[in-house]
């Protein structure tokens, strides 16, 4: 078993743990991506500081879920290869956490960058005439 010497260890575990969560897991590259394209349209639109906070934070969210689920889908693979209810259960509300992660993180980005997208295309299209 692997354990930490000293911090700098502690971050290069904490490092390889992020490079195979992005290697291995399509959904992950998929909340990185999404939440880069956040945090550049919230720059881009000059979300105040207090909301570009909340967007890195419910970003945050969501990658710290995808994170967590596969450490647990990792883990009962680790125990078991053969189905069971209770692995399924498992790893189902793992799934789960990311899902509601995400739907809450959609609706908080909506909500903060929605009003400044219409301020935007209202701008855009008036200056388009």
């Amino acid at each position: 078993m692997m354990r930490a010497k000293n911090v700098l260890d502690s971050f290069k575990y904490a490092y390889q743990g992020i490079v195979y969560t992005l290697r291995t897991q399509r959904n992950m590259r998929i909340h990185v991506s999404a939440a880069t394209l956040v945090i550049l349209t919230g720059i881009f639109l000059k979300v105040t500081k207090v909301e570009m906070a909340i967007l890195i934070l419910s970003c945050n969210v969501v990658i710290t879920a995808e994170m967590i689920n596969t450490s647990i889908e990792s883990t009962i693979d680790l125990y078991s290869r053969q189905r069971h209810p209770l692995a399924k259960i498992g790893k189902d509300v793992a799934a789960a956490a990311v899902l509601v992660s995400s739907i809450s993180s959609a609706v908080v980005g909506t909500l903060i960058l929605g009003p400044y997208i219409i301020i935007f295309l209202k701008k855009y299209i008036a200056n388009s005439f």
